[in-house]
């Protein structure tokens, strides 16, 4: 397993606020909900006591989008300047651009691909679950190998496999193996992505 909360990629980061007439009502809306369920969050017995989970949305009609600060899990409520605006990518280079008050999530290059994958994919989300994770198979949800870690080419690459073969595309949902309890969601809102992880979450207690 990879350490949790660990900057991966090449950022060249600008630190400046962020404009205040970004929209962030959604984000936080969905943010609360999964903090309540303890999907996203910062506790003293997990990952060494650092932060988890981030999320983020697209900026209509382009591929920037604004994510959640790197290490931002414990904060119960974020107003714009906790969150990290992404303005350009070069995935093949592990490099991202951005600005704003905090860096970008660790995790904010797989944000990044799917957004590139799929213009549909206006949001992503990132949880951690326990139980998602341990009953990935008997979800029958796709998943990443152990091997290809969070941030890695690895990641990338596996999740490209995944949505080659449509499972990706179908279910919007995966696991990642490689990064413990770590759980992915997508859509075309960030309500539609957070009622998948929820509704998933909801699955594992019938098991």
């Amino acid at each position: 397993m990879d350490d949790e909360g660990v900057i991966k990629y090449k950022l060249q980061h600008d630190v400046r606020a962020l404009p205040d007439f970004l929209d962030i009502r959604e984000l936080e809306s969905c943010r609360r909900q999964l903090i309540e369920a303890k999907l996203i969050g910062q506790d003293p017995e997990r990952y060494g006591g650092l932060g988890f989970g981030n999320l983020s949305q697209r900026l209509p009609g382009s591929e920037q989008f604004v994510v959640t600060g790197s290490q931002t899990g414990g904060k119960a409520q974020l107003d714009i300047q906790g969150y990290a605006l992404v303005t350009d990518y070069a995935l093949s280079e592990n490099r991202l651009t951005s600005y704003g008050l905090v860096k970008p999530s660790s995790e904010s290059t797989t944000h990044a691909f799917l957004y590139r994958l799929d213009p549909a994919i206006c949001a992503v989300v990132h949880v951690h679950s326990a139980e998602i994770w341990r009953h990935a198979k008997d979800l029958n949800l796709p998943t990443t190998a152990q091997s290809a870690a969070y941030g890695s080419p690895e990641l990338l690459t596996a999740i490209t496999r995944l949505w080659n073969s449509g499972l990706l595309i179908k279910q919007q949902i995966f696991v990642m193996l490689g990064h413990e309890d770590g759980v992915i969601a997508f859509g075309k809102t960030c309500e539609a992505a957070t009622k998948r992880v929820l509704d998933t979450c909801h699955l594992t207690g019938k098991l």
